[in-house]
């Protein structure tokens, strides 16, 4: 669905500011001190703020606007950019490009373009797209020549290059590739899809637990990601111990910008020996929520006893099936602490998670 005519599109939304403001903020990082901006619901644009701004009234129709800027404008300049707002996805890159086209290789006219990779048909035939050229903006001009082509001009435009093109032969014109995306926002869906595309796709956290130990004469069973191991220790826990679970499901819950683990289940009766897959669950129920999926994660164990290499295989299988995702997406390593400390001495046992969460 297009914008209805009686919204302006610069007004909508893009990176939580409308487009206008986002190009002008674009504007003011590179240095530009004389920028016009042709608006007609000025009141509405809230560009106040923007005190060194030259505000002009647009016209009817594109070409009725450019020409009231560029006959209205107080500033005084050889050269002229013009850009429509309607495309976000600016390029410091195209705009040196355009500047110095102008300056040092005096081109009257300098148009960005790309090419055109899909097949265009015109009833039923294709045409051959390697001589197509899809006309972007910023454009740039020497700015006396463009103001006597409109004021010559009859026609309605929707690209001011085209005054120049008309008269080839008369005008030295640069046609620039620009590979960056150049999009232009016409439909609703168009900005849409172009927010969830910039907007912060991934976020990342890091979960750390640690239990006391035990050690036993015989074997005991210990909690690991889920997966019962034999082991002569005995982690001391008011839930089940799993602490790969602990680590995992406080790194969710910190790339959620959650609280830790024992924020929502504390030590109380309700928790005792509670099965850690319910808190895990619980991180991951609200990551579902927020329409995330498990990017990677990142697992380091420390520990003396039980050693983790012989159950590596079997840990990944569990946490690959408790965490929905596949298992090259999980990486287990696993040190000692060289005898060294209360975690060396045997006493403890700690893991560490750092977790990527990825837009579903």
């Amino acid at each position: 669905m297009r914008f209805s005519s009686n919204t302006n599109k610069l007004l909508a939304k893009f990176k939580n500011k409308n487009l206008l403001i986002h190009n002008i903020d674009f504007l003011k990082e590179l240095k530009f001190k004389k920028i016009t901006v042709v608006i007609n619901t000025i009141n509405k644009a809230n560009i106040s703020n923007f005190d060194d701004l030259e505000i002009i009234k647009g016209g009817k129709t594109r070409s009725e606007s450019v020409k009231n800027a560029l006959n209205k404008s107080k500033f005084k300049s050889k050269y002229v950019l013009i850009h429509d707002a309607a495309r976000p996805l600016n390029s410091q890159k195209i705009i040196n490009n355009i500047i110095k086209n102008l300056i040092e290789k005096q081109y009257d006219c300098v148009v960005p373009f790309s090419k055109c990779s899909d097949t265009v048909v015109v009833n039923h035939k294709n045409l051959d797209r390697e001589k197509l050229k899809l006309i972007k903006t910023p454009q740039g001009f020497v700015k006396n020549k463009i103001i006597y082509l409109h004021k010559i001009n009859k026609n309605e435009l929707t690209d001011d290059s085209q005054l120049f093109r008309n008269e080839k032969n008369k005008y030295k014109i640069k046609y620039l590739l620009q590979n960056e995306i150049n999009l232009k926002i016409t439909y609703k869906d168009e900005l849409n899809s172009l927010n969830k595309l910039i907007r912060n796709n991934f976020l990342v956290g890091i979960g750390y637990d640690i239990h006391k130990t035990k050690k036993t004469i015989k074997n005991n069973f210990i909690k690991l990601g889920g997966v019962k191991i034999k082991s002569k220790i005995k982690v001391i826990s008011h839930s089940d111990g799993d602490v790969v679970l602990h680590a995992i499901t406080d790194s969710i819950l910190g790339a959620l910008s959650q609280r830790d683990i024992g924020t929502y289940f504390p030590n109380t009766k309700r928790n005792l020996n509670r099965n850690s897959i319910d808190f895990l669950n619980y991180a991951l129920k609200k990551m579902t929520f927020r329409k995330m999926l498990i990017n990677n994660i990142d697992i380091m164990i420390v520990s003396e006893e039980p050693k983790i290499n012989p159950h590596f295989e079997i840990i990944i299988s569990s946490l690959s099936k408790l965490l929905k995702t596949n298992k090259i997406n999980i990486t287990i390593k696993a040190t000692t602490n060289e005898k060294s400390g209360l975690i060396g001495n045997g006493d403890f046992i700690a893991c560490w998670s750092n977790v990527s969460l990825k837009v579903n």
